[in-house]
């Protein structure tokens, strides 16, 4: 929501909807009549789809699907003044890049993204996966195989039905995550991005960063990173003015979640943190 609100209130939207943008085929994220974007809101395997398929020049892409953006390089994967010349083109052809200072992450644990369980770690032998989020579903699995060592089987949360049997366990991540525990008190809940930092040594977690899909999102930049900033700065009113939300939010329980769970600052060290996840989930081990 503070994205949103900052582009909401920062940046000219176009006046056709999303779902007409959907409707034409084109579903672009920045007009190219300069009149404004196109905000489209969606989960987030379909903003890597888009990003993926190039349907989008800019997108909230979650951090495992970045690399399989077309033309891609985790050698150079944030644009700067320094790999300006780099992104513009390479071999005649644009390189899509992470544009701005901010992203979805956390410096501990983050809430929304849980392995739940009845049985205890070592004893989990089948896992249920969100397919809403290919971060968290690779993040589980590099915990899973380096840091729990554990080897569990892999399947899609479309056939978990509740209540879970001994030796199952559950990736759920967002708002079902309250309501899954509210229902049932769950003796194991492991925290992925606090797992995460364990694992790592204290490093926070990305989920998801903006990349820049066309010469007209790298142009779209400057904009953006103003807009974002805006929206990080007015958390509170984020919550109660954003225009596009899916609906009306319990406003004490959503400040805390946005000011304390999540972190939207790309610093340093959060760039050190997605290279890491990259190896690992590009070459495993």
């Amino acid at each position: 929501m503070p994205f949103i609100y900052g582009i909401e209130q920062r940046v000219a939207l176009s006046r056709c909807s999303a779902a007409q943008a959907a409707a034409d085929g084109t579903g672009r994220g920045a007009a190219a009549d300069g009149e404004g974007i196109v905000l489209s809101l969606e989960v987030p395997a379909q903003c890597a789809a888009a990003a993926i398929d190039g349907r989008t020049d800019v997108a909230l892409v979650p951090v495992a699907a970045i690399p399989l953006i077309p033309g891609f390089s985790i050698r150079d994967p944030f644009f700067t003044a320094e790999t300006a010349k780099f992104s513009s083109q390479a071999n005649g052809r644009f390189v899509p890049q992470i544009i701005t200072d901010f992203c979805i992450g956390a410096e501990g644990a983050v809430e929304t993204v849980v392995l739940l369980s009845d049985t205890p770690l070592e004893a989990i032998r089948r896992v249920y996966l969100d397919a809403h989020s290919r971060t968290s579903v690779q993040l589980v699995r590099v915990l899973a195989r380096e840091h729990w060592r554990i080897e569990p089987q892999w399947t899609d949360d479309a056939e978990c039905v509740a209540p879970l049997l001994p030796g199952e366990a559950r990736v759920a991540i967002g708002d079902k995550v309250f309501a899954l525990r509210a229902e049932h008190r769950y003796p194991l809940c492991l925290d992925l991005a606090q797992e995460w930092q364990r694992f790592t040594g204290g490093l926070p977690f990305v989920f998801a960063a903006w990349v820049a899909c066309s010469p007209a999102g790298r142009d779209f930049a400057p904009l953006l990173n103003e807009a974002l900033a805006y929206g990080v700065e007015h958390i509170p009113e984020s919550i109660t003015k954003t225009v596009h939300r899916s609906r009306d939010f319990d406003f004490p329980a959503a400040c805390a979640y946005l000011t304390h769970a999540i972190r939207f600052d790309l610093d340093d060290r959060k760039r050190s943190a997605m290279r890491l996840f990259w190896e690992k989930i590009i070459t495993p081990g």
